[in-house]
C-alpha cells in the first residue's frame, strides 16, 4: 500500500497492513482545519493526509468554482495513494465531507471506509441568518458572482480562547484555520450542486461510514443529519454525537474525541483487510508425543 508522504499534515505507515486517511477540509478552506486532530493522529500512529485540492482549497489563484472540476481535482490528488489497487478511508468536514462521498462513489473498490464530520447536506442550523434563503435569487438571476458571504460569529467554534484566536487571524489577514473571512456566493452554489448530486446518489454507498456531528451545530441541525442516516442503507454504519462543540468539530472543543474515534475506525478497518496469517503458524500440533525417533505421523 503506498503511504502518504511525510509532511507537517501526514506520517508514514507503521506496517504493510495499515490503511492511510486522507480528509478533506471545508469548503475555500485549508488543511489547518485538521491540524489539531493532526497531531493527536501522528501521536496515535495513523497514517493520515489532508488533502490540497487545487481550485477547492483556498488559494490566492482566482478560478472559476465548479464542483465537478473540484470531484476531477480530488480524484487526481488521490491517485497516488491507490497505486497497485491499493485501499483508502475516506474523510471529510463539513463540504469536504460530500467531496469525499462523492469520491467513494466514483471509486468504491478503493474506498475501505468512510467518515463524515459535520456533514452538510442542508443549511438549517440555528446559527445562519433568516435571509439566507435570499441565496437563491441570486442563483437563479446570475447575480451570485457579484456577491460574497461574510464568516459570522461564532465561526463554529464554542471554545473561547480557539475562537479568539480564529478572530485575530480573520481580522491580520481575511482567513483563519476557519476558512476565508468571506466566501463567494458562486462558491456557495457550486458546493449545493454537489451537495444535490451526491444525495440523490447516497442510496449507492456501500463502504462502512462513520458521521460524526454536534448536537448544537449551528450550520446543519443534528436532525437533519438524523434523518440522513437513518435513510442509508449500510449495516455497518455508526453516528456518533459530539457533545460541547459546534460545527467546527476538528477544531473545537471535541476535538480529542474526533481524533480517537478516527483512529479507531482506521485500526478496525485495517484488522478487517490484514491478511490471516498461515494455517501452520496458528495451528498448533495435534496428536500423540512420538515414543521414539522418527516413530510419530507427520500432519497432511
Amino acid at each position: 500500500m503506498c503511504a502518504p508522504s511525510p509532511g507537517p499534515h501526514s506520517v508514514s505507515e507503521r506496517d504493510s497492513f495499515s490503511i492511510p486517511l486522507l480528509l478533506f477540509h471545508g469548503l475555500y478552506s485549508s488543511p489547518q482545519e485538521f491540524a489539531f486532530v493532526g497531531q493527536e493522529l501522528r501521536r496515535r500512529a495513523v497514517a493520515h493526509d489532508a488533502v490540497v485540492t487545487p481550485g477547492y482549497t483556498l488559494s490566492n489563484e482566482a478560478a472559476t468554482p465548479d464542483w465537478r472540476r473540484w470531484r476531477e481535482a480530488a480524484l487526481a490528488a488521490v491517485q497516488p495513494h491507490l497505486a497497485g489497487g491499493a485501499r483508502v478511508v475516506l474523510g471529510g468536514l463539513c463540504v469536504g465531507g460530500v467531496l469525499a462521498a462523492a469520491l467513494a462513489l466514483e471509486a468504491p473498490r478503493n474506498v475501505a471506509g468512510l467518515v463524515l464530520m459535520s456533514p452538510t447536506f442542508a443549511y438549517d442550523g440555528w446559527g445562519l441568518p433568516r435571509r439566507r434563503h435570499l441565496r437563491r435569487l441570486a442563483y437563479w438571476t446570475g447575480l451570485d458572482r457579484f456577491f460574497s458571504v461574510a464568516e459570522r460569529e461564532p465561526f463554529g467554534i464554542k471554545n473561547p480562547k480557539i475562537r479568539k484566536w480564529v478572530i485575530r487571524d480573520l481580522e491580520a489577514r481575511a482567513s483563519s484555520a476557519v476558512g476565508p473571512a468571506r466566501l463567494p456566493l458562486r462558491a456557495l452554489r457550486e458546493g449545493e450542486r454537489l451537495m444535490a448530486e451526491v444525495r440523490a446518489r447516497l442510496s449507492e454507498l456501500r463502504c462502512p461510514l462513520l458521521i460524526m456531528h454536534a448536537r448544537e451545530d449551528e450550520i446543519t441541525s443534528l436532525e437533519s443529519v438524523q434523518r440522513l442516516f437513518a435513510s442509508l442503507p449500510q449495516a455497518d454504519k455508526a453516528l456518533a454525537v459530539l457533545e460541547d462543540s459546534y460545527h467546527m468539530i476538528t477544531l473545537d472543543n471535541a476535538r480529542h474525541e474526533v481524533a480517537a474515534l478516527l483512529a479507531r475506525f482506521v485500526a478496525r478497518l485495517a484488522a478487517a483487510q490484514a491478511p490471516v496469517p498461515p494455517l501452520a503458524t496458528v495451528l498448533p500440533f495435534v496428536g500423540r508425543a512420538p515414543a521414539r525417533a522418527g516413530a510419530g505421523r507427520s500432519l497432511r
